[in-house]
């Protein structure tokens, strides 16, 4: 797992590349850091940056299991790696992930064309 500075400044990156209309919404891994501490230590670094007008939105992103059955569960043990499906027996991935960006779509939004938003 990603440190929280890590996530903090990938995710600072991704919104400096994107057009966002002030507007940003993330799920953060409940095993990193709370939601409101993430909003809290987004606002202080983004200071003087022209990220610091977004209005960012933080929710929880689970850990989960999910496999080529598509069998998908929470997964509460934090593992890394694969671990057994229990539907099927194979040998099924665990999404770890420290982020996820889920507005502006990375895939749908536009490049930044200024530094307005």
């Amino acid at each position: 797992m990603q440190k929280v500075g890590t996530v903090l400044v990938n995710l600072m990156q991704d919104l400096s590349r994107l057009s966002t209309n002030g507007e940003a919404h993330v799920r953060v891994n409940n095993h990193l850091c709370e939601p409101e501490q993430f909003e809290a230590l987004f606002g202080h670094f983004t200071r003087g940056t022209i990220l610091e007008r977004i209005n960012l939105h933080v929710e929880e992103l689970d850990t989960r299991v999910e496999c080529s059955c598509g069998y998908r569960e929470q997964l509460v043990d934090s593992k890394k790696g694969y671990t057994k499906c229990p539907e099927c027996g194979k040998f099924a991935e665990v999404k770890n992930n420290a982020y996820e960006l889920v507005s502006p779509d990375p895939s749908r939004a536009g490049m930044r064309k200024s530094i307005k938003f």
